[in-house]
């Protein structure tokens, strides 16, 4: 039982993924429907989360889109962690690098710290946790900061 609680859990998340991707403009109608297609029709075979890990890596291949959504399941991750908001990083780098290349390339740094998380980035460039807010998906995953 608790594998098919994990894979309803699973179904809802991709359908409200899909749902705010078509809602944002982020996708088409049809393009949900086949990543909707290529999800439903392997859903039967998930029995762990790394199964689902697979299924979603090989979809992302033919699916930019998917990327966020394994993201925000961050497997294996802490919602703190870095690696869940990877892109949102290399992409704020990549826009305060043309303003100022030494700021950028210090907030890399520190992104890259093994022991980095996202309250401390946050903290050290609120610049960056403003940016992050511009990310629906990704904005609700950011933990709340310890005061």
């Amino acid at each position: 039982m608790p594998a098919e609680a994990s894979t309803q859990n699973f179904n809802n998340l991709v359908a409200l993924f899909l749902a705010e991707a078509i809602r944002s403009r982020r996708t088409s109608l049809p393009r949900a429907a086949e990543i909707s297609h290529r999800v439903v029709s392997r859903m039967n075979m998930l029995k762990s989360e790394d199964q689902t890990l697979e299924l979603l890596t090989n979809i992302e291949k033919d699916f930019e889109e998917v990327t966020t959504l394994k993201q925000a399941l961050h497997f294996g991750y802490r919602a703190s962690d870095t690696k869940v908001y990877e892109a949102e990083i290399r992409d704020y780098a990549s826009t305060i690098f043309t303003k100022d290349m030494n700021l950028s390339n210090a907030f890399l740094q520190d992104a890259a710290k093994p022991d980095a998380n996202i309250q401390q980035l946050c903290l050290k460039y609120p610049d960056f946790c403003e940016y992050l807010s511009s990310f629906p998906e990704k904005a609700g995953l950011i933990p709340q900061m310890q005061k």
